[in-house]
């Protein structure tokens, strides 16, 4: 018996180095002569299915099973002819690099595991289309317009979720507009309205208003649904804007012209303004969420969260206004058109545009404007352009009465591998 397993096995090893041997003969050693989307390619659609093609006829059932992409998503795995054919289950996340391997266990020596391909998905907005449906819109040109009616749409933290507001309550609704569901419902104390989500966690802060018009900030949690109460104003005063920090550790709020901060969880609130100098827009926070910067009374004004020490960082224009600042360190404000500098206020550019509201994109090499028509469909354009104004492309028909535009935030390929 233990001879005859010997023979067995000897004569296994044979037939597979003969296997291997004809294989060299014919040129059929096994390689992948093309892959898509290629290496490195960037803003490929979110519908792309992954297509890995061999030069001879595989294992299916090997290959499949062994086949990883990460950030990890389900789909289907089909074979035609000698070409795997990978189709996720839902659109790919917006503005996210995606890795694709057949095997974890063959790694450089920082663990990275060896790539077949990996590429990128471009960024997209959510808006108000001129239906008054949301709309996911790439910065491609495509266009998506879900089954769903609301206002101030903006991203969840992880590019999966979109969170609205409508008629008093919150939504939440994936990119598919398949899964509409309630976060928020009807509460008769307040109208719930401006979602903005934690960059970090599945919080969702957003603001309550009653009738007598006072605002408060309230908190939800995506996964549970349970709401708390952040502040407790009494005055009749609206919240007319709020923002958390990029490290999501603060909560930051427009009250009646002044700049209001809070921890997380609502505690250490105290205010950035004074009554002397008012916020007349919005703001927006620095990459490393301890500034903010806000148009004032002819200039933009960056304060410390900590010292809550103010310094003035423009000339004086009495036409500043909306303003952004990207991850790179640039600042983008309305003036007569619209002032890209650096946060410091150097390499200031004028750029000459009837379009308002900037919105940074990814890493801070394009902005997006809205450029109202004034028509009777009140609707406003869309519109792309490089941050040194040179480029510009319109790319959507978008409600001029909801005009904010919530952009996908960007997962890079390391933060795939990162602790």
């Amino acid at each position: 018996m233990k001879l005859n397993r010997y023979l067995i096995g000897f004569f296994t090893t044979c037939l597979t180095l003969c296997n291997v041997l004809t294989a060299f003969a014919e040129n059929q050693i096994p390689v992948i002569v093309s892959v898509s989307p290629q290496y490195g390619q960037t803003d490929v659609s979110t519908d792309s299915a992954i297509k890995i093609a061999f030069n001879t006829r595989m294992d299916k059932k090997a290959v499949s099973k062994s086949f990883n992409i990460y950030p990890e998503i389900r789909g289907k795995t089909i074979w035609d002819n000698n070409t795997l054919v990978f189709t996720p289950n839902n659109p790919l996340l917006a503005s996210t690099s995606y890795f694709v391997t057949f095997t974890p266990d063959v790694k450089s020596k920082d663990g990275v595991p060896l790539a077949i391909t990996y590429f990128s998905t471009p960024a997209q907005g959510v808006c108000v289309g001129p239906k008054g449906n949301i709309n996911v819109i790439s910065i491609n040109g495509d266009v998506k317009e879900l089954d769903a009616k609301g206002a101030h749409p903006v991203w969840a933290q992880d590019n999966t979720l979109i969170i609205y507001d409508y008629q008093g309550q919150l939504w939440k609704i994936d990119t598919n507009g398949q899964t509409n569901e309630n976060l928020v419902e009807k509460d008769p104390i307040y109208n719930a309205s401006f979602a903005e989500s934690n960059p970090l966690l599945d919080l969702v802060a957003f603001i309550g208003t009653n009738d007598a018009e006072c605002s408060n900030i309230y908190i939800v949690d995506l996964k549970t649904k349970i709401v708390r109460q952040l502040t407790a104003f009494f005055e009749p005063n609206k919240i007319e804007y709020l923002n958390w920090s990029a490290d999501g550790l603060y909560l930051a709020f427009l009250r009646a012209g002044q700049i209001w901060i809070m921890n997380q969880d609502g505690k250490d609130l105290r205010k950035l303004t004074t009554d002397g100098l008012a916020c007349k827009g919005n703001f927006a926070w620095s990459p490393g969420g301890t500034k903010i910067a806000f148009s004032g009374e002819k200039n933009i004004w960056v304060g410390d969260i900590y010292s809550l020490e103010i310094k003035r960082l423009s000339f004086d224009n009495p036409k500043t206004g909306i303003l952004a600042w990207s991850v790179n360190n640039k600042i983008a404000f309305e003036t007569e058109g619209i002032t890209v500098m650096n946060a410091d206020g150097s390499d200031e550019i004028q750029i000459p545009t009837a379009a308002r509201r900037p919105e940074w994109i990814n890493e801070g090499k394009t902005f997006s404007l809205v450029l109202p028509l004034h028509n009777k469909e009140n609707t406003a354009q869309l519109w792309i352009m490089s941050a040194d104004g040179k480029t510009k492309q319109k790319i959507a028909d978008i409600a001029d009465e909801f005009t904010n535009i919530s952009w996908s935030k960007n997962i890079g390929f390391w933060n795939l591998f990162s602790p």
